[in-house]
């Protein structure tokens, strides 16, 4: 009888530090220590294993609210895209689609790209690069470009995703363009499309893909 009454008491004792280790979503968190293969303190609940950085260019605002929101649900480091010259209008028809022509005709040339003021940073920093992409003439915007031809090099075999903003053109264009100036990245899998005029439902739509990129 006291063996029996000992084993149950051991049993007990073992389902309450198994609740007690359980997270919301029923994975066991290990105690204070981590393991060398398994996820540390900078992973997030998306999926997305290891430090992230999100690079991003803006011109109307849309990839800054995109960018902005997928910020907060991964806790990524942020990095926007800015142009040498502010008052050039890229996403004008007359300056942009020349500019992207040029681009095409020339994409090994460093002359075809526009001058930007941002630098990389450390991106060895880094096991993740999310991408947040403006979609112009049915290519990835300029100046984003010319940042992904001056650091794709130092993204090698770093985990890219990509987030595409447009109006109604399909992204393969934007898909084809960072394959090229990333040509050694590991590609999460599925891009996604976010319309311009969907923005506004980008929390969710950024909530879903999280939790379905692979």
């Amino acid at each position: 009888m006291k063996k029996l009454i000992f084993i149950l008491a051991a049993i007990f004792g073992l389902s309450l530090t198994v609740s007690a280790c359980s997270t919301h979503d029923g994975r066991i968190e290990e105690p204070e220590t981590e393991r060398p293969d398994e996820p540390s303190d900078s992973d997030t609940d998306s999926g997305i294993m290891g430090k992230t950085l999100i690079v991003y260019y803006s011109f109307t605002n849309n990839s800054h609210v995109i960018a902005t929101e997928l910020q907060k649900q991964t806790e990524a480091d942020m990095l926007r895209v800015e142009p040498a010259d502010e008052n050039v209008d890229y996403n004008d028809y007359s300056i942009g689609l020349p500019m992207m022509n040029l681009i095409k005709a020339h994409p090994d040339d460093p002359a075809s790209y526009p001058a930007i003021k941002t630098a990389a940073g450390n991106l060895g920093d880094y096991d993740n690069v999310i991408i947040v992409a403006p979609l112009w003439w049915n290519n990835m915007a300029a100046p984003l470009q010319t940042f992904l031809f001056k650091y794709g090099a130092e993204m090698e075999g770093k985990h890219i995703g990509l987030i595409v903003s447009s109006g109604e053109s399909s992204i393969e264009g934007v898909e084809a363009d960072v394959k090229r100036l990333i040509p050694k990245g590991k590609y999460l899998n599925p891009s996604l499309w976010i319309l311009r005029s969907h923005t506004n439902q980008c929390r969710t739509l950024i909530e879903e893909w999280l939790k379905t990129i692979h």
